[in-house]
């Protein structure tokens, strides 16, 4: 099979990996030259354009930063999709809204293509390691022929339904991730101000009920204030509560905890903190109680 990725940033490198690992010829563009000669030294053929990507691959890989991009990728008057050969799938490994990915389907299918809403959870490191989870919305009869190639990528893939209905899930499972990542800042925070170390709290929580892998995974940035060691940009993590927050709204749901939540990624991103890892909302509440703990510099 021929492939195509475009995207090939902190999530989109390690994909391009393990596909090159299974054998596949592997077609990459991205708007970052650097991220093109990561790949290219891999073993992927770098092309000079997404147009040029897609043109004869058989799978399309997308892992892009907001809907916005993926649209454009895909639509514009220099998109991708008018190209893409009768039967092409499309892979969108991308973090959007699912009433966009339900559009995008819809245009898919006019084109004869196959459009799947693919979002991901691991990080880099489960991307790199071929481990991440996969949520996956999309035609449930074509469902099959993709799954080798997202078992190449991935640990767990779960077919959820229909198109959006993968990054539904996704979208649920980052504002629980945001959520419990302000509240470890918070908590952390209160703690240190009255006497607890955060090594000490964090030791507690790990051996108690509230035990949790947000913990094992930020934790260590909040309590040494290694904000600029990502995991997964606040910026991007505060874009997802946001669409959270939408799709909430549009299912008549109240969301008391996403707005307080996305306010706070709000006010980090407001602050200059969205280059950082997504754990410095904690420099946020930091900052509200007048008390610091770690290094709490951040780039503006």
């Amino acid at each position: 099979m021929n492939i195509g990725v475009i995207g090939c940033g902190a999530m989109g490198k390690g994909i391009v990996k393990n596909l090159i690992k299974q054998g596949l010829t592997v077609k990459v563009y991205d708007a970052s030259p650097d991220y093109i000669s990561f790949c290219d030294e891999m073993g992927a053929i770098p092309v000079s354009s997404a147009r040029e990507t897609a043109a004869d691959a058989d799978a399309l890989f997308l892992s892009l930063p907001s809907p916005e991009v993926v649209k454009n990728v895909l639509l514009s008057d220099e998109g991708v999709l008018s190209i893409l050969q009768a039967g092409a799938y499309i892979l969108d490994l991308s973090t959007i809204d699912p009433m966009t990915s339900i559009h995008l389907s819809k245009e898919a299918n006019h084109q004869g293509a196959y459009f799947f809403d693919c979002p991901v959870s691991g990080g880099p490191a489960g991307a790199d390691q071929g481990n991440l989870t996969i949520m996956v919305g999309g035609p449930e009869e074509q469902f099959s022929s993709v799954l080798p190639l997202l078992q190449v990528i991935g640990k767990e893939i779960i077919y959820l339904g229909k198109s959006g209905a993968g990054q539904t899930a996704k979208l649920c499972h980052n504002m629980l991730v945001a959520s419990i990542t302000a509240s470890l800042g918070e908590v952390l925070t209160v703690g240190a101000k009255a006497g607890i170390s955060p090594e000490s709290l964090a030791n507690i929580i790990e051996k108690g009920s509230a035990n949790n892998r947000v913990l094992s995974i930020f934790g260590l940035n909040m309590i040494e204030g290694t904000y600029d060691n990502v995991n997964f940009f606040l910026s991007h993590m505060h874009k997802d509560v946001n669409l959270y927050t939408k799709l909430a709204a549009s299912q008549s749901v109240p969301s008391f905890i996403g707005s307080i939540v996305l306010q706070l990624y709000e006010s980090a991103k407001a602050n200059g903190m969205g280059k950082l890892d997504s754990s410095a909302v904690c420099l946020t509440i930091q900052e509200q109680s007048n008390f610091s703990f770690g290094t709490t510099a951040h780039q503006s």
